[in-house]
């Protein structure tokens, strides 16, 4: 009994540790189908000219902003937008881009990826500065928020609890129709040993995250024209598995009781889908993502919402359209859990 809870307690930790580094470090900071590890357990167009603006009026397609586009997930969003042929901004906090050691390819992404590139613009914002926020995000269809606090970007509270909120405060000020947040599994389960430890890896990082969604959930409350989505990824499978399984590999849910791994690959494709989809079920929303080949328990307690005939809906499907089809609009969590 002992060993099988150590055994437990130790594949819970290993998989929140690997989730707390689910984003991007960022100082200020259809056939669709194209690995964070089991972590979280407990818890086209062409871009000319405005070197500033997210949009320019020559534009004929307004370009999707990703915030913390120099991390591993962030990079990968960056890509994954430009393999589609759109338009895209890389917001950094040193205004360089693509960063050295991530390997683009993880999501299909072999062109250009420098300046270069007349979908790509390259501008260095600051997610603790609501100006900078709002100059970069002027004219941007969509927003992918994928910073998270780093030893040059910010502390967990600027970037992950107060960049979030802002971020979302600066795309209702400029209109952005969507934006999608990239936070953790168990931001909502404090009691959960995936919080507890993720929340002592990086210190108060859950607490934060968690700040930033209900931040973004109540700056959006009165909101009709924009729209969120809060996405939480399970553990980070990387890199051994960091490639794009697609959605037919993926499982969502909604309530926060249920986890596993996930590559940041396939978490970047899911953030892009979602910023891009304009399905009404999809808006002011929260929901997780991982493997549907091994899913476990946020915390033991969950262990019933395994069950079959569970009251909880587990999404699958061959395409994004078909697994986002069943979520659920206006949702945080499951309370009576």
């Amino acid at each position: 009994m002992m060993k099988s809870a150590l055994a437990y307690c130790s594949y819970v930790a290993a998989v929140l540790l690997a989730a707390s580094k689910n984003t991007a470090a960022l100082s200020i900071s259809n056939d669709r189908s194209i690995n964070r590890r089991d972590a979280l357990i407990g818890g086209a167009a062409t871009i000319l000219g405005a070197p500033l603006a997210c949009g320019a009026a020559s534009t004929p397609s307004k370009p999707v902003a990703v915030l913390g586009a120099s991390g591993k997930t962030g990079a990968l969003c960056v890509a994954s937008l430009l393999r589609r042929g759109l338009p895209v901004v890389a917001l950094t906090r040193s205004g360089e881009w693509p960063p050295k050691k991530i390997d683009l390819n993880a999501v299909g992404f072999d062109g250009d990826a420098t300046s270069s590139n007349p979908l790509l613009t390259i501008q260095a914002c600051d997610v603790k500065n609501a100006e900078s926020l709002s100059t970069n995000l002027s004219g941007c269809r969509a927003v992918v928020y994928a910073a998270s606090a780093s030893k040059k970007g910010g502390n967990s509270k600027e970037v992950d609890g107060d960049g979030v909120i802002a971020a979302g405060n600066a795309c209702l000020q400029q209109n952005v129709g969507r934006y999608v947040v990239i936070s953790s599994g168990s931001t909502t389960r404090p009691n959960s040993l995936g919080f507890k430890f993720t929340e002592m890896a990086v210190a108060g990082i859950m607490t934060q995250k968690r700040r930033g969604e209900v931040g973004v959930r109540d700056a959006y409350s009165n909101q009709s024209g924009s729209s969120y989505t809060i996405l939480r990824p399970g553990g980070l499978d990387e890199p051994k598995q960091n490639i794009i399984q697609g959605p037919s590999a993926l499982e969502i849910t909604q309530g926060d009781v249920l986890a596993g791994f996930v590559s940041r690959a396939d978490v970047a494709e899911v953030a892009v889908e979602l910023a891009l989809s304009s399905a009404p079920n999809v808006k002011n929303t929260a929901c997780e993502l991982y493997y549907r080949n091994k899913v476990v328990p946020v915390d033991k307690g969950f262990k019933k919402y395994l069950q079959d005939g569970a009251d909880l809906d587990r999404l699958y499907g061959k395409s994004y359209d078909e697994l986002f089809q069943g979520i659920k609009p206006d949702y945080d969590y499951l309370v009576d859990a």
